[in-house]
This record gives C-alpha cells, sequence and structure tokens, in this order.
C-alpha cells in the first residue's frame, strides 16, 4: 500500500515510531511535519493520501490543524494521534472531521487499521479509547 503519508508530531521519537509501524505495513511515502503550523502548510502543498496529527503540538494543536487541513483538503482522511483518552476531546476530534483516533500506546497495533478505515470513509476509535467514551456516555445522566 504506497500511500502519501502526512505525519505531525513534534517529538522525533515519536515521529521515528510511526515511521517504523508505517514502513512494516509498507507504507514508504512519508513527509514529516513538527507542529500544526507546518502540517496546514504541508497538506496544501502536498495533496497526501492521509494526515496523522499529533493532539499535542506546539503553536497549533492537532485538532485545530484538522480543522484549517479541511478547508484546503476536504477529503483528507486525517487520524488522530493522542495519550489522551477522554469523551470530550473524541468528540471535540470527531466534530473537526477526524476519522481515526489513536492512542499512542496503542499506535503499533491501531495506526495501520485506522488509516485503512478512515480511507475507506469509516470512523476508527482505538478501543481503549472507545471504552472510556462508552463509559462516560453511560454514566452521563440520560437524555430525553
Amino acid at each position: 500500500m504506497a500511500l502519501r503519508v502526512l505525519v505531525a508530531d513534534d517529538c522525533p521519537l515519536v515521529q521515528r515510531s510511526i515511521r517504523e509501524v508505517l514502513e512494516s505495513a509498507h507504507i514508504l511515502n512519508l513527509v514529516e511535519a513538527r507542529d500544526g503550523h507546518e502540517a496546514v502548510r504541508a497538506a496544501g502543498q502536498m495533496q497526501p493520501d492521509v494526515a496523522i496529527l499529533d493532539y499535542s503540538m506546539p503553536g497549533m494543536n492537532g485538532i485545530d490543524a484538522a480543522r484549517l487541513i479541511r478547508l484546503t483538503c476536504p477529503q483528507l482522511p486525517i487520524v488522530l494521534l493522542t495519550s489522551v483518552a477522554e469523551e470530550y476531546l473524541i468528540a471535540a476530534a470527531l466534530r473537526a472531521g477526524i476519522r481515526g483516533y489513536v492512542l499512542k500506546r496503542d499506535a503499533a497495533d491501531d495506526l495501520v487499521r485506522a488509516i485503512d478505515a478512515a480511507r475507506r470513509g469509516a470512523t476508527y476509535i482505538s478501543p481503549r479509547a472507545a471504552r472510556v467514551l462508552c463509559e462516560q456516555y453511560l454514566q452521563a445522566p440520560e437524555r430525553r
């Protein structure tokens, strides 16, 4: 699966780990960005097949970057990579048009699945994050 993939994360170690996961899946054409602003520019210039955005980046977080990217590349599947599994953040990501929500601790198992799902127009949420989302939803007062 030779895809053009934009990877935005400010941590070189995380970028290297993502590169290794994607290379093991034969996804080799990567462009890397160090922050949200760089990611927005790179998405417009390179027209990737998929973008992977870290949530916590200096200057602009991944959700805000996704909103801006969707203005110029509305069909671009975006996967958010984060260490935070909270209902409010998952909901904000989905409202911003993000199609994949992957926890960093599960990236080795979930990242390629999220990319595949996002490219098909489906939504993928890491199982640990989905569990948190369901638990918090079930604990909320009943809505009528």
